[in-house]
């Protein structure tokens, strides 16, 4: 095996733990309001999700700003 593909296990793995710990420590279950909707879910998942939605707001508005600048 070489030695890239030894540390990107290693990292992967470390990764892995670091969010098995995350989840496990941000398990209790959250009530989240927005407007008129609510909904109850794991505080783990709710961090989860908003930084996922925010990355694909953010990749959406980088692609839309690389494309008006080359236009």
């Amino acid at each position: 095996m070489h030695m890239t593909t030894k540390v990107k296990l290693i990292l992967g793995g470390a990764l892995l733990l670091l969010g098995i710990v995350f989840a496990v420590q941000n398990a209790p279950v959250v009530e989240v309001k927005f407007l008129v909707w609510s909904i109850k879910m794991s505080q783990a998942l709710v961090i989860f999700l908003t930084g996922a939605v925010g990355s694909i707001i953010g990749f959406f508005f980088g692609t839309a700003f690389k494309i008006t600048r080359q236009g």
